[in-house]
């Protein structure tokens, strides 16, 4: 193994190699005060073929807070953000299904509170607790229309997953 030829006239915080772009090679850096070469244990480098690809982003130029994710919007611009939180919604119908109504109001089970699924197939439908097709119903808003009219007093209820 060859000897390592560490720079004759160090600054202060210099690193050698300054890009070892190599797995498994040690990087130093120049301690002013000790007046060592000491092992850098955590560097990362991305070697001179893969800088270019980092070099196509805009790094947003500070540490993101904890629990932030790096998200990027499609052009290359890089920016912190919440980690998008996925929940289920159930899901119930504002009145009892009378045996002769095609359309129900959709809403958050338990409450009288709307709901409309995003995007209108975010939806999977249950009937006396028979999970439906897709194609024996359609959702437009909160409005679910069944192509056949359910059982009078047949349960429904519903899911959905929501981001918040």
């Amino acid at each position: 193994m060859p000897a390592i030829v560490f720079p004759s006239s160090p600054t202060p915080g210099q690193l050698y190699d300054p890009n070892p772009g190599v797995s498994g090679v040690t990087q130093y850096r120049w301690n002013n005060i000790k007046g060592t070469w000491d092992a850098v244990l955590s560097s990362v480098s991305l070697g001179s073929p893969n800088q270019g690809a980092f070099n196509d982003y805009q790094w947003p130029a500070t540490d993101g807070p904890a629990g932030y994710q790096l998200q990027t919007d499609g052009a290359g611009n890089l920016s912190w953000s919440l980690e998008a939180n996925t929940s289920i919604q159930a899901l119930g119908l504002s009145t009892l299904i009378d045996g002769v109504s095609f359309t129900y109001t959709l809403t958050e089970l338990g409450t009288s509170t709307f709901f409309t699924p995003t995007p209108s197939t975010n939806i999977v439908v249950f009937l006396g607790g028979v999970p439906q097709t897709p194609t024996a119903y359609s959702v437009t808003g909160n409005q679910i229309t069944f192509t056949d009219a359910p059982p009078a007093g047949a349960t429904f209820y519903g899911i959905s997953n929501i981001t918040v």
